[in-house]
């Protein structure tokens, strides 16, 4: 919902305002949650902090990408990444700065929001314009890139599940609060590592390849946490988390970079909404389905279902390089990271100056996007 509400108000009263209205917003649906403790109420501002969310990060990433140049672009959304990455990490480890049964985390949260808001609202460089992607068309996406599509909608599935329920599921088997926090951790470290490297493969290869090879592996080190359940090795278990983050994380950029790399200049910017839309329907769908087979089966039932759903694509992927002949690999583009959270306006301009800057249609450029 943010994805689409956010922009159109960007484009109305600019980037600074918004920013400070959402960063408020945000910091009041967090400190209600602390006054009115109810489930309804809790999930009624939940959606209103995603919402909220939605907008700190496309003023943040547009405002990073118009100082950008192409020759600046690569690292500085380099560096970007890695600082998200680092802080996700960093932030599963305020579940020890007081307990979670009280308000205080609650306060500690709202406080850093507003933070935010003093850097911005003390710079006196104008703000800059922003792009409202055109209306999309979800079953044309799919029909152009059927792999990116699916690769999409099943990252916002695994994604979705790992972090939805990884904290449920370590609480279930007797973790406690600061070993949740690292169990959690470990998978953010874990996609912050590879994630570059994983990427620079696949400008190197058949980009079909590499999300074959990142979705068997992950498959496969999905099933290490429940083996190191089995035998009640803790190390082993944060040991696949980390593996887990390595090779399911990544496989959203690939797939929209797999997507960019069929596109023509003109549909970039209704496909880049449409790609984060199937990655956000995933995320919401994939805790609810991951938990009904948890409740239905068994706990580590979770990883099981990850390792299905990263399994599937890898066999699509096997499918789509039968029916079509691979991309030369001098015709995909060379990989730019724009961090993990959901901006379709940013991921929009991204992609349509990565095309606008290119000898031909075919010539695209991966981007990464932050969901």
């Amino acid at each position: 919902l943010g994805s689409l509400l956010v922009p159109v108000w960007v484009k109305n009263v600019g980037h600074i305002r918004v920013f400070a209205a959402v960063a408020s917003l945000a910091s009041v649906t967090i400190l209600m949650q602390s006054v009115i403790v109810d489930p309804w109420f809790w999930m009624l501002m939940r959606m209103g902090t995603g919402l909220c969310y939605a907008g700190l990060f496309i003023v943040t990433e547009s405002w990073l990408n118009a100082i950008a140049t192409n020759n600046t672009r690569g690292r500085l959304f380099s560096i970007y990444i890695i600082e998200i990455w680092a802080s996700q990490t960093l932030g599963q480890f305020l579940l020890n700065a007081a307990s979670p049964s009280g308000y205080d985390l609650f306060i500690l949260t709202s406080v850093l929001i507003s933070m935010a808001l003093v850097p911005l609202l003390l710079v006196r460089t104008p703000s800059p314009t922003i792009e409202v992607p055109e209306k999309l068309n979800i079953m044309g996406l799919i029909k152009t890139a059927p792999l990116g599509a699916t690769g999409a909608f099943v990252a916002g599935i695994t994604s979705g599940a790992i972090l939805g329920l990884g904290a449920l599921y370590a609480k279930t088997i007797g973790l406690d609060v600061v070993e949740i926090s690292l169990f959690i951790g470990a998978s953010y470290l874990g996609g912050m590592v590879l994630q570059w490297p994983i990427g620079k493969l696949s400008d190197r290869q058949d980009r079909r390849l590499t999300i074959l090879l990142v979705g068997l592996v992950g498959a496969v080190t999905a099933l290490v946490v429940p083996f190191g359940h089995s035998v009640s090795n803790i190390s082993i278990m944060m040991f696949g988390m980390f593996l887990l983050g390595a090779f399911t994380f990544p496989m959203y950029a690939l797939s929209s970079s797999h997507m960019n790399d069929q596109l023509r200049p003109e549909q970039v910017l209704s496909a880049s909404s449409g790609l984060i839309l199937l990655n956000g329907a995933g995320g919401v769908i994939g805790p609810l389905v991951a938990s009904v087979v948890m409740d239905l089966v068994h706990i580590n039932a979770l990883f099981i279902f990850i390792a299905l759903m990263n399994l599937s694509v890898a066999v699509f992927a096997i499918h789509r390089m039968r029916v079509k002949a691979p991309m030369v690999v001098e015709e995909q583009g060379d990989h730019v990271h724009v961090g993990l959270t959901v901006t379709p306006v940013v991921a929009a301009e991204m992609l349509a100056e990565a095309d606008s800057n290119t000898p031909s249609a075919s010539d695209n450029h991966e981007v990464e996007i932050k969901l």
